[in-house]
């Protein structure tokens, strides 16, 4: 009788377990990404970004990646389908696109967001439903300090970038700065960052998107007439900063204006009023005259695939989509948590290299330039 009752209850917390763990998220995804990688040999990655707007090169990066990862025979034997999905640069739609990501058990990873407050979001939902998250462009600190094992980035933070900045206004002995940034948790935590790390901030203002050109104007002159200042640093979003850097010229402020790499794009000097800018810098960490060969090659393979030269974004992409691949392959596995130890086990160098992940899914070993404006382009001065 004791016996049967054993077995019973043996049998009652099996039922029980297996009850518990099919209802687990990360689970199920597993169990999904595992049976299409060894049945149907093929791995899903999302790709989550403003895909509509097209406002860099992001895509053609990925696409690029993915056409070298499948023509060179895929990985563990399977074609990468790359899933993309349109978060318009938004919480609420942004929200949305991660819920119709996680909803599809048969990806196994997303590369996303650009958008910071995006990513911060979006990487608890990918977390519940066991994705790992890759983000190429999102900069702002907090979304690698919530402890979350499957979130990873493969640029530079604001407090990194923001160091960077600092250190070179004080050796350039501009040390009265005011701070121009954009009301996001982009602008903010790249703002917050240099006021930190510099020490020499006179004022601060917040600007929104749709500010009109009459209200930078009415910024600028609210400085002449109050401060002696040495330097602006611009915490805010492309192409705004473009608009912004020629309303402050147009309204006498002639200092030297410094960026955290918003600056650093082909079409920064397209807009009125920055063509024959030279007083402007930027902190980057993306050097287009690198001799590095995994960036040549990248390079060579953008130009003659598109035939135009690559931007940050590009870069970014073409990198995050190569080490994700990678790592899969290294793992040999989809599972986020085996992916995720193979990230962390390697020195990348496939673009954006090399480096390595830190516990938290920060890059460490990159270089970050300070680039300054000659004649229609930004050129790497340190």
């Amino acid at each position: 009788m004791k016996k049967r009752l054993l077995i019973a209850l043996i049998l009652i917390l099996a039922l029980l377990a297996s009850c518990a763990r099919s209802d687990n998220n990360e689970y199920k995804r597993n169990k999904a990404t595992a049976h299409l990688l060894k049945k149907e040999h093929r791995i899903k990655i999302a790709a989550a970004g403003p895909w509509e707007s097209n406002a860099n090169l992001l895509m053609d990066g990925l696409k690029l990646a993915l056409d070298e990862v499948n023509s060179s025979g895929g990985v563990l034997g399977a074609q990468v389908e790359l899933v993309p999905v349109d978060d318009h640069n938004m919480l609420y739609t942004g929200g949305l696109a991660a819920y119709q990501i996680a909803s599809d058990p048969q990806i196994c990873a997303v590369i996303g967001h650009s958008y910071s407050a995006l990513s911060i979001s979006n990487s608890i939902i990918y977390h519940f439903y066991g994705l790992l998250m890759f983000s190429p462009y999102s900069t702002n600190p907090v979304l690698t300090k919530q402890g979350l094992p499957y979130v990873f980035r493969n640029i530079p933070d604001d407090d990194a970038t923001a160091r960077k900045a600092a250190q070179f206004c004080e050796k350039m002995g501009w040390r009265k700065v005011v701070i121009y940034y954009l009301n996001n948790a982009y602008g903010t935590g790249l703002a917050n960052a240099f006021e930190i790390q510099s020490g020499n901030v006179l004022d601060r203002v917040s600007y929104e998107n749709s500010y009109s050109n009459a209200e930078h104007a009415a910024v600028a002159q609210n400085w002449l007439n109050n401060y002696e200042f040495d330097a602006v640093f611009i915490a805010g979003l492309w192409p705004n900063t473009s608009e912004i850097v020629s309303v402050f010229r147009e309204n006498g402020i002639n200092v030297p204006v410094i960026d955290g790499g918003e600056f650093d794009d082909p079409e920064f000097f397209k807009f009125p009023g920055t063509r024959n800018e030279n007083n402007l810098y930027t902190v980057s960490p993306n050097n287009e005259y690198s001799e590095k060969p995994a960036f040549a090659a990248f390079k060579s393979a953008f130009r003659a695939k598109y035939g135009k030269e690559p931007d940050i974004a590009a870069r970014q992409g073409y990198d995050a989509l190569k080490v994700l691949t990678k790592a899969i392959g290294n793992a040999k596995s989809v599972r986020a948590a085996d992916v995720a130890k193979a990230m962390r086990a390697e020195r990348w160098n496939e673009g954006a290299g090399p480096y390595r992940f830190d516990g938290n899914g920060d890059i460490t070993n990159y270089t970050l330039y300070v680039k300054k404006a000659e004649n229609g382009a930004f050129k790497v001065i340190e």
